[in-house]
């Protein structure tokens, strides 16, 4: 049904202007300018980061953390460098948050020029997903890594994502999961939060999804989710019924996007 994560959302107040500020920074490619929104592909990574003006007349806010107690960002781009960059983005006046350290990953934020909080990870040798490399490889980040999930009821929300969306659960370790979608390399990672603190990382979002998963039959993955009593929206309806995405919420309230897999017209 789902076959991976293929994008994950970055509000920005002018998409054109942001496109080259990353571009520039980071060495991401444009890939493609569509209305108001600019997808970005990575070095090595099959999702985009997808910038994204505010509809008209709405306000626009930037992505923050989800946990700004537990430095928890929305999600996070792998790098193989161990140094997270700290150096050189603080020479580019790109603020970061003091790296942190576990057995298995070194992990720190930085700060856009819109204010959107965005993860930056390096995994050891000890991690499930650590990729080893003679040498660093450029560019600075090289796919996302991970998209975060807020949730409360960890063993319930492990059983939704993965008997009605599909993920297949590859690490439990008591707060936390990570769940592999489909054939993507983008992990998505529910954390355990308390009550209050599951409300506060929901109303952040304020009710806008922050990534999209991508399938193959956006109709007949419609039909099924519908059938199971998810909640869906259709967003982006088209002449004759079509549809290219749709919004669904899961049981705790979350919102997030559901995209048809592109064809893509060579020559």
């Amino acid at each position: 049904m789902i076959e991976r994560v293929d994008k994950v959302f970055i509000p920005v107040p002018n998409a054109a202007a942001a496109a080259e500020w990353y571009a520039r920074e980071f060495e991401f490619t444009i890939a493609r300018i569509s209305g108001r929104s600019v997808d970005l592909s990575l070095a090595g990574g099959d999702a985009c980061l997808t910038l994204t003006e505010p509809e008209p007349g709405s306000a626009w806010s930037p992505l923050l953390h989800l946990d700004a107690e537990g430095s928890l960002p929305c999600f996070n781009l792998y790098t193989h460098w161990e140094d997270l960059h700290a150096r050189w983005l603080h020479g580019r006046g790109i603020p970061t948050t003091e790296a942190m350290e576990t057995p298995v990953m070194k992990v720190s934020e930085l700060v856009d020029p819109y204010g959107n909080v965005i993860g930056i990870c390096h995994e050891k040798p000890e991690s499930f997903f650590y990729k080893p490399y003679n040498k660093p490889v450029p560019p600075m980040f090289h796919h996302v890594l991970a998209v975060f999930i807020p949730v409360h009821q960890l063993d319930s929300s492990i059983k939704w994502y993965t008997e009605v969306l599909g993920f297949r659960l590859h690490n439990h370790w008591g707060e936390g999961a990570d769940l592999m979608v489909g054939s993507g390399e983008t992990v998505v990672t529910l954390i355990q939060m308390s009550r209050e603190a599951h409300e506060r990382a929901q109303a952040s979002l304020k009710g806008r999804p922050y990534f999209s998963l991508q399938t193959p039959g956006i109709h007949e993955t419609y039909r099924a989710l519908s059938g199971q009593g998810v909640r869906t929206v259709v967003k982006d309806k088209q002449v004759g019924g079509d549809i290219r995405s749709f919004h669904l919420y899961t049981p705790e309230g979350l919102r997030m996007q559901i995209s048809e897999k592109e064809l893509v017209k060579v020559g």
